[in-house]
């Protein structure tokens, strides 16, 4: 009566009220997991010990303190439910991040991607972090293919960014590469040609194969460069067989623009 009355609403965790198509509202029973806490993550799988047996598995010591273990990462990994993702670790340490991509990739079929970034400070890049993704993917066998970058700052100003921009065009390959996560050396399913000649190879090399009855082994994707032409007969060969064209975009060649 003194106007101070008040409704609560209390919230369970298997039902929610939902309103229905006639306007009324109904009670719906869902099972949904616990949420997660830290509590979660107390046991000593998660721990530092943990991670340094991790590491002690590939080199036979530790070489990198305050490492995190694979299954803490492998954890996460399972609860972010991203099987395709790309996964970017911009500390990315002795490489943790990595390894567990790779392990639960060959656990649940998932086919992520993972880019790791470090300083390379004292070398962890080149003698911990690509030295021990490599070791793992040859002792464990995992389809994955590896590589690094070295990136960096480099102030310039007009003249030398069309010096830079030219030294760049002879790593075209490495640049489609970054962009689309892919590998051209280990992975048959895509190739690559910048100039008439190397499509004039790889037009040959596909004809040799199909006359081999080795058709199933040309590449799903041709990225090929803006200045190379393809004729009639080459894009209706490409078509039978399945080879789908990517032409690199105008702006890895900046001598295009203004």
């Amino acid at each position: 009566s003194d106007g101070t009355a008040r409704i609560y609403t209390k919230t369970y965790l298997n039902a929610t009220i939902e309103q229905t198509e006639n306007g009324e509202y109904e009670v719906v029973i869902t099972e949904r997991e616990k949420p997660l806490s830290t509590l979660d993550f107390l046991d000593k799988e998660f721990s530092n010990d943990k991670a340094k047996k991790d590491l002690k598995a590939v080199f036979g010591d530790c070489p990198f303190d305050y490492s995190k273990p694979i299954s803490l990462i492998g954890r996460l990994l399972e609860i972010s439910r991203v099987p395709n993702g790309t996964i970017l670790d911009c500390f990315a340490g002795s490489g943790t991040t990595g390894h567990a991509v790779m392990k639960l990739n060959a656990e649940d079929g998932g086919k992520r991607k993972f880019i790791l970034v470090t300083n390379n400070e004292n070398g962890i890049c080149e003698k911990v972090t690509y030295e021990r993704l490599k070791r793992v993917m040859e002792k464990e066998g995992y389809a994955a293919s590896l590589k690094y970058f070295k990136i960096g700052f480099v102030p310039i100003g007009e003249e030398g960014y069309w010096d830079m921009a030219d030294a760049l065009l002879g790593h075209i390959r490495e640049l489609v590469e970054l962009e689309n996560g892919i590998d051209f050396d280990h992975d048959n399913s895509v190739a690559i040609v910048l100039t008439d000649e190397e499509l004039a190879e790889f037009m040959a090399r596909i004809s040799t194969q199909r006359r081999k009855g080795a058709e199933a082994a040309n590449p799903r994707i041709l990225y090929k460069g803006h200045n190379v032409i393809l004729g009639a007969k080459e894009k209706e060969a490409l078509e039978r067989r399945g080879v789908r064209v990517e032409t690199i975009p105008d702006y890895y060649y900046p001598e295009l623009e203004g």
